[in-house]
């Protein structure tokens, strides 16, 4: 089961000035060296 995801931006104005439709969720996938940079 995956851990739960931790939200790294938000961008609060666009939420409320404007009627979100449709919301979708990217990411990528990191390996290796990458891995150890991102928790450092």
């Amino acid at each position: 089961m995956p851990e739960k995801t931790k939200n790294i931006a938000q961008n609060k104005k666009a939420r409320h000035d404007y009627a979100i439709l449709d919301s979708f969720e990217a990411g990528i996938e990191l390996t290796g060296t990458e891995v150890k940079s991102c928790r450092a």
